[in-house]
């Protein structure tokens, strides 16, 4: 850079200085204006937000909606039936008592012996299915499987060691 001659000098103090920029003029907004534009711009900043919220709540709640019909479509049909009669297994059990009991009103005397040994019938039958149901171990996985046989090896050797 060059060196200022004095002119110069005095040209850009009285001027002012080219590369400066203006003074900004005072704010002549008032106290509520100043509010108003507050207010606005916290609203503007709260909807954003509760939009922001809203939209990972629905996120998560499709992505858990995703994750409940996966488990669900891989149940196996044991799982499913036992569900299905732990929750109406006890309401066909009382409607035949209910049928039972509402056929002796209705037969006469001689078919009640036959309705109640048929009725005695199906709830045996019936109650039999729901234990087989319930009661029915799953095969294990092969790789389970023989995991369990090496731990229970395994398991001996070292009893048998100490």
């Amino acid at each position: 850079m060059k060196p200022l001659t004095p002119d110069e000098a005095v040209k850009i103090i009285e001027e002012g200085a080219p590369y400066k920029v203006p003074a900004k003029p005072p704010e002549t907004d008032d106290r509520a204006s100043k509010e108003a534009k507050l207010l606005g711009s916290t609203k503007e900043a709260i909807a954003l937000r509760k939009a922001e919220i809203n939209g990972e709540i629905k996120l998560l709640q499709s992505k858990l909606s995703g994750e409940i019909n996966t488990i669900k479509a891989s149940e196996t049909a044991k799982e499913r039936a036992g569900k299905h009669l732990a929750v109406f297994g006890a309401l066909y059990l009382c409607t035949c008592t209910i049928a039972f009991l509402f056929s002796m009103s209705v037969l006469d005397t001689d078919s009640i012996a036959v309705a109640a040994t048929l009725v005695t019938l199906v709830v045996t039958q019936l109650a039999s299915i729901l234990k087989t149901v319930v009661d029915t171990k799953e095969p294990k996985d092969p790789v389970e499987l023989m995991s369990e046989i090496v731990h229970v090896t395994l398991g001996n050797e070292t009893d048998t060691k100490s």
